[in-house]
């Protein structure tokens, strides 16, 4: 068994930081590391809320000043130079290089009118705000900002597969407090593939799906999102779809649809809450019940989603006072490295399978987990996972060996319950073995599927996620060049695997 150190001494020269922690709880942190650069020098992370690993990821989709989109520095949704939040989505990608997710958009504003609102719903991004940093506070499980051009203070926290907005309007004599849901949102235009929305006014429920096709998901066939929301009270109601609202509606599909709610005047202030599902509506509803405790109010959960981060962070102990913009790099980056990959199991344990099978996770894992982009972390995430969470760690590998129970073979890139074929190499096979070389491993390990798939990949071509042709890179012990123009990289990664 390797040895787990509990307290890290801490050298590190780095540049300074400005940004100062706002809960004393948490040792200091810097949250918007990650979230500015351009091209491949962004950080492309999210910023918002989530629960240590959740899949639920709620954050502010941003845009600058002109609103014009530049794709890659939104690969997060978040980019620290925007001006202005056009909605709050409930699903990001941490840190990749491509676009998917950002579904279940959300936005709270003030209206006059219906004039005014249809307006707003005209104009793509018509209902954004603008927003400034100085009025943001960043917790792990925590975000508040100040919607300055809706005059609406907004504050964030997050289950796993549960999102709870509470809203505080600054109340304008000739405007009505509401709230947008763009049911057909996706981070990615385009991606949306079929939506739809229903109002059930009697109990105060809303309902729905997105099927979308991003970068990765749509390379098997695209991914559905299913919500159940929440939301107390509200006076009146409706849908639009291609930018026309209809007042009373209760129902709509398509991909350029959404829904309102109009509040009483006397609202100041309203908690929704927002459950998501990979499996069906009925667990999202399940999801949603389950994970608040019947609705337990949003300083309740906060104060609990809050509580799992300083569990996590409190496997570490850090200390270097001569510098401490080290301290803040090492905390947020031990934040960051809690953040992914996603827990795919919901309430209950019931997940959906890359067969496409909805199933229950083994009773010897805690959980289940995809979106691993194995490339980037089989040297360096992941041996950091096995080192100071062997349970976790090696729920992750397992999960990986159940792909290929459920789907065939060994992935490369696996995103939600699909094979995506991206990035290069066969690097799990250095995660199964960096688990059993350290004997972290147990009996549940089964080692001739192992041996199998490990044998499979380097020596058939696989349907899915293959490497290069096996049997030549066995003939001449490299990829040749005139076969494939990414030969160096292909050969040194067959070579480490």
């Amino acid at each position: 068994m390797i040895e787990r150190w509990t307290s890290v001494l801490l050298f590190l020269s780095v540049v300074s930081c400005s940004y100062q922690d706002k809960n004393p709880k948490f040792p200091p942190l810097n949250l918007y590391i990650g979230t500015d650069g351009d091209g491949f020098g962004a950080g492309s992370l999210p910023l918002g809320v989530q629960s240590p690993y959740g899949a639920l990821r709620l954050g502010a989709d941003t845009s600058n000043t002109l609103d014009i989109p530049i794709i890659f520095d939104h690969l997060g949704g978040y980019h620290y130079s925007d001006t202005h939040i056009n909605l709050f989505s409930h699903t990001h990608m941490f840190g990749a290089g491509v676009q998917d997710y950002g579904e279940v958009g959300i936005m709270p504003v003030q209206i006059t009118n219906n004039k005014e609102l249809q307006k707003m719903i005209s104009k793509e991004n018509g209902y954004r705000s603008a927003f400034r940093h100085e009025n943001e506070i960043v917790e792990p499980g925590y975000y508040k900002v100040q919607l300055d051009t809706h005059k609406i203070n907004v504050e964030l926290t997050a289950t796993e597969q549960v999102g709870v907005h509470r809203y505080s309007y600054d109340r304008i004599k000739t405007k009505q407090p509401a709230i947008l849901i763009h049911s057909s949102y996706t981070l990615q235009k385009g991606a949306c593939n079929h939506s739809q929305i229903k109002i059930d006014s009697v109990n105060h429920e809303i309902t729905g799906s997105i099927h979308f096709r991003g970068s990765l998901s749509g390379r098997f066939g695209g991914v559905t999102t299913y919500f159940v929301i929440t939301l107390s009270n509200w006076s009146k109601f409706g849908t639009w779809s291609n930018g026309k609202i209809t007042e009373g509606q209760t129902e709509v599909d398509g991909c350029s649809t959404g829904a309102y709610f109009i509040l009483p005047d006397e609202e100041t202030q309203v908690t929704m809450y927002v459950g998501i599902s990979f499996v069906s509506l009925d667990q999202a509803r399940t999801n949603l019940k389950v994970q608040t405790n019947m609705f337990q109010s949003f300083d309740e959960i906060r104060t609990i989603v809050q509580q799992k981060w300083l569990d996590e962070l409190g496997r570490f102990e850090v200390s270097a006072p001569w510098d401490s913009d080290a301290e803040i790099k090492f905390n947020t980056a031990l934040v960051h490295s809690l953040s992914s990959p996603t827990q795919w199991d919901e309430s209950n344990g019931v997940y959906l399978g890359f067969d496409g099978q909805i199933r229950t996770k083994p009773d010897y894992m805690q959980h289940i987990y995809t979106d691993l982009s194995i490339w980037d972390i089989f040297r360096t995430q992941i041996p950091f996972i096995i080192f100071h969470d062997v349970q976790r760690g090696r729920d992750i590998i397992y999960s990986i060996m159940l792909i290929v129970a459920q789907g065939g073979d060994l992935p490369k890139w696996p995103f939600a319950n699909g094979y995506t074929g991206c990035m290069i190499g066969s690097h799990a096979d250095i995660l199964i073995s960096d688990l059993v070389m350290k004997k972290e491993h147990d009996s549940n390990l089964n080692f001739t599927q192992v041996v199998q798939s490990l044998r499979k990949v380097a020596n058939q071509n696989q349907i899915h996620d293959s490497r290069f042709d096996p049997s030549t890179y066995i003939q001449y012990k490299y990829v040749p060049y005139d076969m494939d123009q990414h030969s160096a990289p292909l050969t040194l990664s067959y070579a480490y695997d």
